[in-house]
């Protein structure tokens, strides 16, 4: 930090030298020349900032703000969350040199509607209405030079806790063909694989993130695999056949049989596989490698199928981690609104039957991502792990375009906000794969600051079949636009 200052005390002192060489044959200076150094004709701002006010935003003297000496404007490029009353607040202001005189001109604010001057200084408590125009007005020690500054407090006009997929991070399906008939996608070893079923033949496709660049071949397997399917634990990927045979691979070109026959795969527990299988008439949960555990039959009313994929997670009530699903078809072939949960060694129904806003649904996209828990006095967001479900099919036949949201593995479900559903631009979908990835944020410009670079989960959702069955050739990346916000130290 202390070297990047020196840095720009050095640059700031060459454009100084520059500048006097340029103006040699002019003597008299402009009333808006930056006059750098300690100069009693010196009008620098060095430093601009707002006062502590843990009442209104917890960090407010934080938020860093930009001194654009060319353009005259100081902003803060970080936006303050929506809803920040800007109509009372207090600055700071550190200069190159000492000035004779500093006066903020405020118009046209919601509270400040008339032309008001107020005269800055260190103890100053006039609070400033940023709503309006605002002019900051320094004049050197010497009276000879004067700087004006347009400044400019930026809030968010945007809920910072909806869910956005930006239309511009929306990227096709690898190795899309004209007409796509399946899809199945997972991460292994850091790699994402992608298998592809379209009018143009088979494809196995790789990539860093779903929506990165993928590298395509054609793929020529010895059965004919169900897309879908496509799982991982840490040690192989695995993928069912359209007779049920599980198959694994360390590279998803070469598969072995692994002698196993499934219904389906659930999931990944503890890196154990986790399917379902039919025997004499019975459908039974399995895992594999079975490691001693024999299949045991599923009670009358749980899926089995059109369930969400496993999402697993760590509970401070729970010694073991716990995976949940969410809705499908028990053998009856009824639609439900259940969550079952497993726990290493037993499956159970965990949600509520009343007060359960979770609807009877099929072909649900079931993730565990986070909301926020907002402050209002301090407008503090603080993150809390939540169960999400986008998409699937209802009861009526219609595909779900609305939100549900749980805090408690599952156990209540609740209607997320409207800021939390999809884009009216989004296709409603069912079967859709999701994907949580984290990934670097950079901002370059923020130099002068300590953080220049953060983390992001962002989230994936990948393909999908709309209403007539069709595969959506989508990609879509989106997150909590909270999220996005660069952290305040």
């Amino acid at each position: 930090m202390k070297k990047l200052f020196l840095i720009y005390a050095l640059m700031m002192s060459l454009v100084a030298i520059s500048l006097a060489s340029c103006d040699k044959k002019n003597d008299n200076t402009s009333s808006q020349t930056v006059i750098y150094g300690t100069s009693t004709s010196s009008a620098l701002l060095q430093r601009f900032s707002l006062k502590a006010n843990e009442k209104l935003l917890r960090g407010l003297d934080s938020v860093h703000f930009t001194i654009d000496h060319d353009k005259k404007i100081i902003y803060n490029s970080d936006s303050l969350p929506k809803g920040t009353d800007v109509t009372k607040l207090l600055v700071s202001l550190t200069f190159g040199t000492t000035v004779s005189k500093t006066t903020f001109v405020v118009s046209g604010g919601k509270r400040l509607t008339d032309d008001t001057t107020i005269e800055y200084k260190d103890t100053s408590s006039d609070s400033i209405d940023f709503t309006g125009k605002v002019t900051l007005n320094i004049t050197s020690q010497d009276g000879s030079n004067t700087m004006s500054y347009r400044v400019n407090v930026n809030v968010h006009t945007v809920e910072p806790d909806s869910i956005l997929f930006p239309i511009t991070s929306r990227r096709d399906l690898p190795a899309a063909g004209d007409d796509n008939y399946a899809v199945g996608m997972t991460q292994f070893n850091g790699t994402f694989y992608s298998l592809v079923h379209n009018s143009n033949g088979r494809y196995m496709a790789t990539a860093t993130t779903p929506a990165g660049k993928w590298s395509t071949e054609t793929s020529s397997l010895p059965f004919t695999p169900v897309e879908k399917t496509l799982t991982a634990t840490s040690d192989a990927m695995y993928i069912l056949d359209d007779a049920g045979n599980l198959y694994t691979s360390q590279d998803a070109r070469n598969w072995t049989s692994t002698g196993i026959t499934w219904k389906n795969i659930l999931g990944v527990y503890n890196d154990q596989l986790l399917g379902l299988m039919a025997k004499d008439g019975k459908t039974y949960t399995d895992q594999y490698p079975a490691n001693g555990k024999a299949p045991v039959v599923v009670p009358a009313d749980f899926p089995v199928e059109g369930s969400s994929h496993l999402a697993i997670e760590t509970s401070p009530w729970a010694i073991n981690p716990t995976a949940i699903m969410v809705g499908g078809r028990d053998a009856s072939g009824n639609i439900t609104n259940a969550t079952w949960a497993y726990d290493g060694e037993t499956w159970a129904q965990v949600n509520r039957t009343t007060n359960n806003d979770m609807p009877a649904i099929e072909g649900a996209t079931l993730f565990s991502y986070f909301t926020y828990d907002l402050n209002s006095k301090t407008q503090h967001a603080t993150s809390k792990t939540t169960w999400i479900v986008m998409g699937g099919k209802l009861a009526d036949g219609s595909l779900n375009r609305t939100t549900y949201i749980s805090r408690d593995l599952g156990i209540t479900w609740l209607k997320g906000s409207n800021s939390m559903s999809i884009a009216t631009y989004m296709p409603a979908f069912t079967e859709a794969l999701a994907f949580v990835c984290s990934e670097t944020v950079t901002d370059a410009k923020r130099i002068a600051r300590p953080v220049t670079e953060w983390d992001v989960p962002y989230l994936y959702l990948v393909g999908g079949y709309d209403a007539q069955g069709h595969l959506l050739n989508n990609v879509w990346k989106g997150t909590i636009l909270r999220m996005t916000f660069k952290p305040i130290y």
